[in-house]
């Protein structure tokens, strides 16, 4: 129910059920006592309304659509600017104060069980069971996990979280202590334990200011953080219900007075200042303490200088103190929770029940109380409903007020609210005119109803209709359903226009409902009545059951329909009808008349009925409708059944993958264009299956297809050239399979065909022929059309092979003698060593290790790097003596001298370790030694075998 007054009618009829004994009832039995119990209020309102108690505040069911259909709410926060709402499948959903959906987070993967946002709405924290913290930013792409490995119960972040570089928050669960996490002077977070193990489950934690409440089993506890110290200690108490099985709830009034309800009782604990030395600044007092025996405490919020509770209530209420027991604790069925409000004297002053969808099987802990203290809008929360309460203002005290008749006092109400701006709602002027308007009707209410039925004996309805009143005064319901039996049985035109016109809140919705459908049994094709069965069920808020018949009369915003009440389940066993309503969609836009067989559906284009509303809509939603269940509905609509399994295809090759066999029929059936195409695109289907559905059709092309994919080339080849005669075809097919011997067949088959050996010829540049060899074997005799021109194009295409042979082969010449250049100018540059370079044999340094009076001391580096003393690289007797007349310490022409020697040595000098590690590398078993010295180099004076040696000088 979306208003105040329905929901408090539907309580009161489910208490009188639950009461009966009626147990568990089905949602829509429940529904059906709530009419019978809204008939009963009106028809007795008259004699009750002086003595009935105004509500405090109205109610408003809010839509959250689709988001607690398949998850459940399991907390609950409220900010100036949004409610956050978590799930049980770990999202956070931020909606706006109307439950619209703003923003979602799916950072968990476990129960949300608290949410806290920042002073300044700028950060929304979460606490799962997965054992993680998630922090993100509203309005900036910003998000902090912390995973404490533990099931976390709560989380609360500093109210100026925004504001200071600490961002600093708390959390606790199962673990058992609470812990303090801030940024450090560096940046880095870390952690600080305020409540230690031993205790038992952190259940609460509310940061208000400089102050922290939490509960854990012991009790409540306060933190200060201004003093870094705990400040009082409030301990459960005893004989109180285990803390496990009802949650404890904290709110803060203000800044210096908690709100705790826990279980059955309610505190208020008031923080003040003293002035003690050794003892905290702070402290606070218990002053007062209310037992709740008749219900458990779901949550609490201020309203004004009152206070609001969300009450939990079973239908019997155990009464034993044993609360250890655990045969205290089973509730198998509980009434609809209440919302009371208590003044400050503890007097209860209201109390409204909020029958909230299956409420009989959730248990305290299920609810969620939180509040918008700003604007006093109150949130109640179970797992699948959200209900928003606000106080009632003057238009709402002067509506209920003209609800039950009393118009006097809606006038002076009316009368006083002039001097505050008047109502939004109602006028003075209107209000008395209806005021008279009942002052004159009420006399003349029986008078209509004998009328009424005085016409109905004539069988003259039809002209009184039009005047028969349906407000000021309402009639019986009786009267109005009479007035429809009336025209269901003489005029169903009428019928529905009356429907139309008429609100459904006059009549038993259900019972017109029964008798048109006893009357569509008989006459099925009855499109009128099938429109006011649509509209009935609608105004009955059965979408399910309206949308059969809004698909029988194709109207156009069925599919709207179905996403919006999410009815892919009502539409499982319906896929005929929304199939038939793509095609009649589909001629209407041809300007055809109705379709009424198959033949005349498969005239549709398939590529244009694929992307139909029906069809589109299937394929989207697999998952609510899945593709064997549709598959096994359309058997019999063989044409329906391609459509649906192309767009399938066109989706996603893998879906419905277990149908491609049959696909292939419906291809060749319904859309043989794109068979082939199918067949290419799809691996999933049986080769033999399908050559057997191509051969029993003879479809060559999709047979040459399959017997190449299943590797029977040769015959793949002779039906292309002895069924399709296509000698272009022949030669792409032995392209792609790229089989010499299937080379061989095209020619051996294509000699005695003059055509096929003109094709060959033509196509010799791109096939893997010999053309000589080809004109060969061509049989004496035999006349070929063309053949000269053939023979023409051969030499012409083997010129231009020749031409560009060469012009390749310059290119390549001119390439490599400039890579030749170039690598002979990088082997003419010196190799630098530096402090570090060591001998690869005795692994002395060669600097280190120069003796400067010793003329043979010399080291070799090799291009590939290597450096070499010389007498570690040659045994004594084999390193070359220069004539002592020639041999002068430190003279250039010595070092030039002993580097001609080393390149005239048979063999020449190789660096062992890469000639050894890689002995099929040419270039480095050309490479001689390099000829330098240490910090300069100079080049010997021959270069002529590509990579010369450089052999350094003797220092």
């Amino acid at each position: 129910m979306d208003t105040e007054e329905s929901i408090r009618e539907e309580a009161l009829a489910n208490e009188e059920e639950m009461s009966s004994g009626s147990g568990g009832e089905t949602e829509e039995e429940e529904d059906d006592s709530v009419d019978e119990s809204s008939e009963e209020m009106d028809e007795s309102s008259e004699g009750e309304s002086e003595d009935e108690e105004e509500p405090k505040l109205k109610y408003k069911r809010l839509d959250a659509g689709e988001l607690l259909t398949k998850d459940a709410a399991s907390t609950m926060a409220v900010s100036d600017r949004f409610v956050a709402l978590g799930t049980h499948n770990g999202n956070v959903f931020i909606l706006d104060f109307d439950g619209n959906l703003i923003k979602r987070f799916s950072s968990h993967s476990a129960t949300v069980n608290d949410i806290s946002i920042d002073a300044a709405e700028e950060y929304v924290a979460s606490a799962s069971m997965d054992g993680k913290i998630v922090i993100h930013g509203m309005y900036v792409d910003s998000v902090q996990v912390f995973n404490y490995r533990r099931p976390l119960k709560c989380v609360a972040l500093d109210p100026d979280f925004s504001r200071k570089d600490t961002q600093q928050f708390v959390s606790g669960g199962l673990a058992g202590q609470l812990i303090l996490n801030e940024k450090g002077w560096f940046g880095q977070k870390q952690d600080k334990v305020l409540q230690h193990s031993g205790e038992g489950p952190i259940y609460a934690a509310r940061w208000k200011g400089t102050l922290i409440a939490y509960a854990n089993d012991e009790g409540v506890k306060m933190y200060d953080t201004q003093s870094q110290q705990r400040i009082t200690y409030i301990k459960r108490l005893q004989n109180s219900p285990r803390p496990d099985l009802y949650r404890c709830n904290l709110c803060w009034r203000n800044d210096t007075q908690l709100l705790i309800g826990w279980a059955n009782y309610i505190q208020i604990a008031t923080v003040k200042e003293q002035n003690v030395s050794g003892h905290p600044p702070l402290f606070a007092e218990v002053n007062l303490i209310l037992n709740t025996t008749d219900y458990i405490v779901c949550g609490l919020a201020p309203f004004g200088d009152m206070t609001i509770i969300l009450a939990y209530l079973t239908i019997d209420v155990a009464t034993n103190d044993d609360c250890d027991d655990p045969e205290q604790h089973k509730r198998p069925h509980a009434k609809c929770p209440e919302l009371r409000i208590i003044n400050s004297s503890n007097d209860e002053i209201s109390i409204d029940a909020l029958p909230l969808h299956g409420f009989i099987h959730y248990q305290a802990n299920d609810y969620i109380l939180d509040y918008f203290p700003s604007e006093d809008m109150f949130y109640v929360v179970s797992p699948k409903d959200l209900v928003l309460a606000k106080p009632r203002d003057s238009d709402d005290h002067i509506g209920w007020l003209l609800d039950r008749s009393r118009y006097e006092e809606a006038l002076e109400s009316l009368q006083e609210a002039q001097a505050w701006g008047g109502s939004k709602i109602y006028d003075l002027n209107e209000i008395g005119e209806r005021y008279l308007a009942y002052l004159v009707e009420q006399a003349n209410k029986e008078l209509w109803e004998k009328w009424i039925f005085a016409f109905a004996k004539m069988r003259q309805l039809k002209e009184i209709t039009q005047y028969i009143p349906f407000k000021d005064p309402q009639l019986s319901s009786t009267v109005y359903e009479m007035v429809l039996a009336y025209f269901l049985n003489h005029d169903h035109k009428s019928l529905y226009e009356t429907i139309m016109n008429w609100p459904s809140t006059i009549y038993n919705i259900q019972s017109v409902i029964v008798l048109i459908e006893d009357v569509l049994e008989k006459d099925t094709e009855n499109k009128t009545l099938m429109e006011c069965l649509a509209e009935l069920y609608a105004y009955n808020r059965e979408p399910d059951k309206a949308l059969e018949y809004n698909l029988r009369l194709r109207r156009p915003n069925v599919f709207d329909l179905i996403r919006e009440y999410n009815l892919f389940s009502a539409v499982q066993d319906k896929v005929i009808l929304l199939m038939d309503f793509d095609q009649h969609l589909i001629s209407e836009a041809q300007g055809e008349d109705e379709a009424k067989d198959e033949q005349i559906h498969t005239h549709a284009p398939p590529a244009k009925a694929k992307n139909m509303p029906a069809v589109q809509l299937l394929v989207e939603n697999t998952d609510s409708v899945p593709i064997g269940h549709v598959v096994s509905q359309l058997q019999s609509r063989r044409y329906f059944l391609h459509i649906y399994l192309d767009a399938l295809f066109t989706r996603d090759h893998h879906m419905g993958f277990e149908f491609h066999d049959l696909q292939i029929e419906l291809y060749a059936e319904y859309d043989y264009s794109r068979l082939i195409e199918f067949l290419r695109a799809s691996n999933y289907y049986s080769l033999e299956k399908a050559y057997q559905i191509c051969k029993e059709r003879d479809l060559v092309p999709e047979m040459v297809f399959i017997l190449g994919r299943m590797g029977n080339n040769k015959q793949a080849l002779m039906l292309i050239i002895e069924r399709l005669g296509d000698v272009q075809r022949a030669i792409d097919f032995a392209t792609e399979q790229a089989d010499d011997r299937l080379w061989e067949d095209l020619l051996r088959y294509s000699l005695d065909k003059p055509r096929f050996i003109t094709g060959l010829l033509e196509n010799l540049g791109s096939i893997d022929i010999d053309p000589i060899q080809l004109i060969k074997r061509i049989p004496d005799g035999l006349e070929i059309v063309g053949l000269k021109q053939a023979l023409i194009k051969v030499l012409q295409d083997f010129n231009l092979q020749a031409s560009l042979r060469e012009g390749c082969q310059t290119i390549l010449v001119s390439d490599s003698v400039s890579m030749a250049n170039q690598l002979h100018r990088a082997q003419k540059r010196g190799i630098s060593c530096g402090d570090d370079v060591i001998c690869n044999i005795c692994s002395a340094s060669i600097i280190k290790d120069v003796n400067l009076s010793d003329a043979a001391s010399t080291h070799l580096i090799f291009f590939c790097g290597h450096v070499f003393h010389e007498k570690c690289l040659f045994e004594n007797d084999t390193i070359p003596k220069l004539p002592e007349k020639l041999n002068k310490p430190h003279s250039v022409s010595t070092k030039v001298r002993h580097a001609s020697v080393l390149r005239a040595m048979t063999p020449r000098p190789k660096c062992p370790i890469c000639n050894e590690s890689n002995q099929t590398t040419k270039q480095k078993e050309k490479s001689g030694p390099i000829t330098g010295r240490i910090r300069g180099f100079v080049r010997s004076p021959r270069e002529d075998d590509g990579m010369p040696p450089m052999v350094p000088l003797r220092l």
